[in-house]
């Protein structure tokens, strides 16, 4: 590899502090809300549970979903996501 001018590619969170920071602490907020809706669980109640498991599969897939994995490929090859 001497000699080549080919740019290395960047990791996918590279240069996006902020974002990435906003998005962790709206879902981590879900999450322990789903986690705080467990206080008013009981036989008779189940409402809390649906909540839980809606709010909790929201905060675990959904910044999964947000990934670049489209962009694998040109990554791979070397090429930059504006390109």
């Amino acid at each position: 590899m001497a000699g080549t001018t080919a740019k290395q590619p960047t990791h996918s969170g590279e240069g996006h502090l902020v974002k990435n920071l906003v998005t962790f602490v709206i879902f981590f907020g879900l999450f322990v809300l789903a986690i705080y809706s467990l206080n008013w669980l009981s036989l008779d109640v189940v409402w809390p549970m649906a909540a839980c498991l809606v709010l909790g599969t929201i905060a675990y897939l959904v910044p999964f979903m947000m990934g670049r994995s489209d962009s694998a490929t040109e990554l791979a090859e070397g090429k930059g996501h504006n390109e």
